[in-house]
């Protein structure tokens, strides 16, 4: 079995190997005729950066990319001839509904670093396209934007230059030059002559999440009408959440009542990271911080007197703090405080006029189907493309740009030091349990040190055919579900890639 796991691994290989270094067409393309050649940012001896806009349906040619595809490959369709070799070259994706860049600034939202190589070498050709083979697959969504960032920082050698097309509005932003690379006081209408390899997506155990603007702007939040039963819980609450903080410039409310009276209301201060419950004009702080970018359970249990916060299902040091709950008239808000806004995603909040305990808490953040008449269940929010609460019917309307996005459910067993829960001492893939299985399964993971998490799954002849994750994560013990029900029965294999970690075990589907 040893040399089998070896052999798929040499396949994969060598297969990302020849498709970076043959230089071929792409399977779709935007455009093969712009005829103006630009250095940025391939052709740049001092190293450079460049932002740039694609627009939903641009990629065309021949045809339009169908729906539900997985880009593999890039290509830049190369105005210049010779080899180059780069320093930490890089390559960032991220899909969003925008239609111009903003002159002078790099797009702020998440991206997705789909590929990194610290010293590669390409050889172009002067009407040819330069093919860069993704470390990652990038699901890409045919009705929205596509945004690039390209980056390296030094190159040797000669060529690299690329065509690029004229458009209108800013579809280009560059770097001033060298790394670290910050954006030029400009930007233009070129669009670089791009093209991709896609396969069909995979099925994954993702499920659909809340996004905001991230950074978070006010304006972007899901607003919830008045209904008498949003008051009246005497001084019991518990608020739970799912949320991967946007960043660290500014509020993160996860959900608030009573607009500026704050009736009850949880949040985080970025300047911090230290999670806060508030009632009035009273404000319990969490004693540990949470992380932006990283997906965490959040709740906070109040009973009037003491606050409790829980991080993964483990609890802090109870805070002492006068927590009189309001009963104004006023609307909740899902992401927004009163003028302070919500940053990043939000997943599975839930709102109980009781005081949870730490075993409920624990034993329920990875149970998307709590039963809607569990006792004190208020409102609950899947946020599987509907922004509707299941329980009670306090169902929200999208303002600004509130949309969503995926996550993978659930990922956390027992995570994160600072809040008394145990960090594993060594990298540890599970065997997935139950196996055989039929359609669903768990694989369970342990990573010591923070990185960047990579699961996939392949058949037996090597062909990957599933990615469960592929983000960074902190420190800790986790779970994450697949579901099978798409592929025949027969022998599959699963295979982690953290830091310096790569682990991979074989399991059975039977129908």
């Amino acid at each position: 079995m040893k040399k089998l796991y070896f052999f798929i691994t040499v396949l994969i290989i060598l297969a990302g190997f020849i498709s970076s270094s043959q230089a071929q067409t792409p399977a779709y393309y935007n455009s093969n005729t712009g005829t103006s050649g630009n250095s940025f940012p391939f052709n740049q001896a001092a190293g450079k950066a460049v932002n740039s806009l694609i627009l939903a349906g641009e990629i065309s040619q021949p045809t339009p990319v169908p729906a539900g595809q997985k880009i593999t490959t890039v290509y830049f369709r190369n105005s210049g001839a010779g080899t180059r070799t780069y320093t930490n070259l890089r390559v960032l994706m991220a899909q969003d509904v925008i239609t111009t860049l903003t002159s002078a600034t790099f797009y702020a939202g998440p991206y997705d670093t789909v590929y990194f190589n610290a010293s590669p070498t390409f050889t172009t050709t002067v009407g040819g396209w330069m093919s860069i083979t993704l470390d990652h697959g990038f699901n890409y969504d045919i009705t929205k934007s596509l945004i690039l960032f390209v980056e390296q920082c030094g190159a040797t050698g000669s060529g690299g230059s690329v065509y690029n097309s004229s458009g209108t509005d800013i579809r280009r932003v560059w770097s001033v030059g060298g790394c670290p690379t910050v954006p030029y006081a400009g930007g233009d209408a070129s669009i670089v002559n791009f093209g991709v390899d896609v396969v069909p997506a995979a099925p994954t155990s993702s499920n659909r999440t809340l996004k905001l603007a991230t950074p978070g702007i006010n304006t972007t939040y899901v607003s919830v009408p008045y209904n008498a039963g949003m008051v009246g819980f005497g001084n019991n609450i518990t608020i739970e959440a799912w949320i991967k903080p946007g960043g660290t410039t500014t509020a993160a409310t996860v959900l608030n009542k009573g607009v500026a009276s704050f009736d009850y209301q949880l949040g985080v201060s970025l300047t911090t990271m230290l999670p806060f419950f508030r009632a009035g004009s009273t404000i319990a702080t969490c004693p540990f911080p949470i992380t932006a970018g990283i997906w965490q359970h959040l709740a906070v249990v109040s009973n009037g007197s003491t606050a409790t916060f829980y991080l993964n299902g483990v609890p802090g040091a109870p805070v002492t703090a006068a927590l009189v709950l309001g009963s104004s008239a006023n609307e909740m808000r899902i992401g927004r405080g009163n003028s302070d806004a919500g940053s990043g995603w939000l997943d599975e909040i839930r709102l109980w006029s009781v005081a949870r305990t730490a075993g409920e808490i624990y034993l329920g953040m990875c149970n998307k189907w709590i039963p809607n008449n569990a006792p004190g269940l208020k409102a609950k929010w899947h946020f599987d493309s509907t922004f509707v609460d299941s329980v009670s019917g306090w169902n929200g309307t999208p303002m600004g740009t509130a949309g969503f996005d995926t996550m993978t459910f659930c990922p956390i067993v027992t995570n994160i030091s600072g809040n008394g829960a145990i960090v594993p001492k060594s990298y540890k893939l599970d065997q997935n349990y139950p196996n055989p299985f039929n359609p669903t399964t768990n694989i369970r993971f342990s990573i010591p040190k923070s990185g960047y998490v990579e699961i996939k799954i392949y058949d037996i002849l090597g062909k990957e055919i599933a990615t469960l994750i592929n983000d960074p994560y902190l420190a800790g013990e986790y779970i994450v579900g697949f579901n099978a029900s798409s592929l025949s029965s027969g022998i599959y294999f699963y295979r982690i890639t953290v830091n310096d970690f790569v682990d991979t075990k074989k399991m059975t589907v039977i129908k």
